[in-house]
């Protein structure tokens, strides 16, 4: 098995603009506070998007169309405004963004009309990660986004005011995943978090396991840059049994305040995926702390 070089992870992630994206619903405003946080943490602008779906006005008499979209408009950025208050209270930019039409296409425009670094969304518990706005939706937002996906799901427990003081990095050494773990490691920089560098062999191991647990050990341990600046070795963990439910165990074990993963692009959630994609959607849909999902190099660039 061919090794990996270390990895040059000396530049820190700049989180310079930050989009949350809301449909101001209780499983949206979850993702609220990390939002806060996190532009207060880094010194971020933060805007906060809403997008009047289609099916809002789509069946409106034309001459009732220019007057609903106004109404909405209107609402969703009082809502948005209400939002942006306390952060501009304290000093920090937050600018509010209100559009119309296919959801995830318009909130990709204003990603890159943005140059966002982070999106942050909420999702619904209904079926996995749900059938609501930002439930299908954000399947879609996580699985095209040309930048990083913070998800904030159904059962979150982790405060966003403590910062992220144990980390899970979770890889199936996919480039998606091994783009995640730039993140994974500056986060722990930044925060001077407890790192656990998790992956997870699915399966039984019949032939030689102890052998493969060292091998998948070993590739681990190279992808530990040789200075780290933590305050601690990041801790290697290799675990055997379902992928999604294990790294959800060892998350939980850790008490982990985020998991951090790669996912890949287009069908990444549909039940018929490739391997870590659809793990991701069961670990955002269950974790109890949000879930950093890391796409690759060449759609944040497209």
């Amino acid at each position: 098995m061919a090794t990996l070089a270390h990895r040059n992870l000396n530049n820190a992630i700049a989180l310079k603009n930050i989009l949350l994206a809301t449909d101001f619903a209780v499983s949206a405003n979850r993702a609220v506070p990390f939002a806060l946080s996190l532009a207060d943490h880094y010194g971020a602008k933060l805007y906060a998007a809403h997008v009047i779906p289609e099916e809002t006005y789509v069946f409106a008499r034309p001459e009732s169309l220019e007057r609903i979209l106004k109404e909405t408009r209107d609402y969703a950025e009082y809502k948005l405004n209400q939002l942006a208050a306390p952060i501009k209270e304290r000093g920090r930019s937050c600018e509010v963004l209100v559009g119309d039409g296919d959801i995830a296409k318009v909130l990709t425009e204003f990603v890159q009309k943005c140059e966002a670094d982070l999106v942050i969304v909420g999702t619904s518990s209904r079926t996995g990660l749900g059938k609501v706005l930002l439930g299908s939706v954000a399947e879609e937002i996580i699985r095209e986004s040309p930048c990083p996906v913070l998800a904030v799901g159904p059962h979150v427990l982790a405060e966003a005011s403590a910062g992220f003081q144990s980390i899970v990095y979770a890889t199936d050494f996919s480039p998606e995943s091994l783009h995640a773990a730039d993140y994974a490691f500056s986060l722990a920089r930044e925060y001077q978090a407890h790192l656990t560098v998790l992956h997870v062999v699915e399966g039984i191991l019949r032939n030689s396991p102890h052998l493969a647990l060292q091998l998948n050990e070993q590739r681990l341990r190279e992808l530990i840059p040789l200075d780290t600046d933590l305050p601690c070795e990041p801790e290697v963990i290799v675990e055997i049994g379902p992928v999604g439910k294990r790294i959800l165990s060892v998350a939980a074990e850790l008490s982990a305040d985020i998991i951090v993963m790669g996912v890949r692009g287009a069908g990444a959630f549909a039940q018929t995926a490739s391997h870590f994609g659809s793990i991701a959607h069961e670990v955002v849909s269950r974790a109890t702390c949000p879930v950093l999902t890391v796409g690759d190099t060449k759609r944040e660039h497209d």
